[in-house]
């Protein structure tokens, strides 16, 4: 019995350097603690592009919210009065910019998605 414990503690010596226990309960009533191993040092590059994709679609998904509103408001409106008018060009403008925002959104995304798999295929900048 002492043999299998001493075998056992030699083999998962290893293990402690490798992972590391990481707290990602939600509450104090849950009670788990889910270990993950570590990751190894992410790339700069794909971590700066994952940011400025994270930022670009908050800001995309909160204009088309708003343009969703807007949509709403200026259906149920009389069309035949001058604020209308006002409003639906307002309206067009904040679409366009919002185009242009899904645009840069869409382009950060195949930004980070090359970077994310030159980084899993490391020899692809090789060649």
């Amino acid at each position: 019995m002492l043999l299998v414990i001493a075998l056992c503690t030699t083999a998962c010596r290893g293990e402690r350097g490798r992972a590391t226990q990481v707290d990602t309960t939600t509450g104090r009533t849950s009670g788990r603690v889910q270990t993950r191993p570590l990751a190894a040092p992410a790339d700069p590059a794909l971590v700066a592009a994952t940011a400025a994709l994270d930022s670009l679609d908050k800001r995309f998904m909160v204009a088309r919210a708003s343009l969703d509103s807007e949509v709403l408001s200026l259906r149920d409106a009389n069309r035949l009065d001058s604020a209308y008018a006002v409003r639906y060009a307002a309206f067009e403008r904040r679409r366009a910019l919002a185009g242009e925002l899904r645009t840069a959104r869409d382009r950060a995304h195949r930004t980070r998605d090359s970077l994310a798999a030159r980084s899993a295929h490391p020899s692809i900048d090789k060649h």
